[in-house]
């Protein structure tokens, strides 16, 4: 649930990000209707799928602009480890005792290896493990192939949704059944970026279908995320990422869009704080109790303490590490700059 620099010019992903953090805060700490209806499960599903297709948009959009693993890793790296490890510290070290957990976790392993995973603190750090795979295997394939190598989210897509139909999942943690939610936002942001309207087209006419597609996109993404739905989940991945298009789309003929709103951007920039602490404030006694107890005097304090410690995290803890990586950026340009080779393999120190 971690954030990127092209959400400075793409404010309707900031909306969307809002969303999908709020989704899987009331997944986790509200009751959403009678436990028959399963709500809790669909507003998870949507949450995740949302998140993990903006981080796929996001990742790839910043690789077709800077195409420098280099500096791909070292933004990722400061963005998620600093307050991940932070926290796993904390939980594992001082609230409790138990230094093989935090080995595991802090290696991103635990989606695979279940058995180290704590799920009353630490349960939902699956999904950073999906998102730490990814980078370090898509940080692989365009060090190897270069910006050419970007493509290969669309077969890597498909198989990873073959692969979950076959095994029969529709909620898996691993990630070679779940990366096909980054992977359909890795393709959206292909589409956004290299394909163009033909100029025969009326774009009128497209900004008047925009709505259309994007109220069908919605509907397809909340069916697909509900249980009840069955093998319709299979398409989440591509509901959520067709979402998400359309939403960018129309958000750039809109530029009042309610997802454009300073509050849903304000709830954006800390929400990967929001995900990394929210169990932390209905841990133990914050859990204990009758319904009226728990959701009416306790939870109000749970979502209170998490906003409250998310901003913290965001503005005095995760952003000057995020400032010392674009000051590290800059210097390694400036350096690359200075020393630069010139034509005949000159460098600029031999030029007089």
């Amino acid at each position: 649930m971690s954030g990127a620099s092209s959400e400075q010019k793409f404010p309707t992903l900031d909306g969307l990000r809002a969303v999908s953090i709020l989704l899987v805060l009331g997944c986790h700490l509200l009751p959403l209707g009678p436990k028959v209806l399963r709500l809790n499960e669909a507003a998870g599903a949507m949450g995740m799928s949302l998140f993990f297709a903006l981080s796929g948009f996001l990742i790839t959009s910043g690789l077709i602009k800077n195409p420098s693993v280099t500096e791909f890793l070292a933004r990722r790296i400061t963005r998620i480890l600093p307050l991940a490890y932070g926290y796993t510290i904390v939980v594992f070290l001082v609230l409790t005792f138990n230094p093989k957990v935090l080995l595991w976790t802090n290696l991103f392993a635990t989606n695979y290896l279940t058995e180290y995973v704590d799920p009353g603190w630490t349960g939902h750090f699956w999904s950073l493990c999906v998102e730490i795979h990814f980078y370090v295997a898509f940080a692989i394939v365009v060090l190897i192939f270069g910006q050419r190598g970007i493509w290969v989210v669309w077969p890597a897509c498909f198989c990873v949704t073959l692969m979950r139909i076959n095994a029969g999942e529709y909620y898996p943690i691993i990630t070679h059944l779940r990366a096909d939610e980054i992977l359909t936002g890795a393709c959206a942001a292909t589409l956004f970026h290299y394909v163009r309207l033909s100029p025969r087209i009326d774009k009128d006419k497209v900004i008047r279908l925009l709505p259309v597609a994007l109220g069908l996109s919605v509907f397809l993404w909340a069916i697909s995320s509900h249980p009840f739905s069955f093998q319709t989940q299979y398409i989440r991945p591509y509901a959520a990422a067709s979402l998400l298009l359309f939403s960018l789309n129309y958000g750039l003929f809109n530029q009042q869009s309610l997802l454009e709103s300073r509050p849903l951007r304000y709830i954006a920039r800390i929400s990967y704080a929001l995900y990394v602490i929210h169990p932390a404030t209905a841990h133990g006694w914050m859990s204990e109790g009758g319904t009226m107890t728990k959701y009416l005097l306790k939870r109000p304090i749970s979502f209170a303490l998490s906003f409250a410690i998310a901003h913290f995290s965001t503005f005095y803890w995760e952003r000057p590490w995020q400032t010392a990586t674009k000051r590290w950026i800059q210097w390694r340009r400036q350096k690359t700059l200075a020393g630069i080779a010139v034509p005949n393999g000159l460098h600029s120190r031999d030029i007089a």
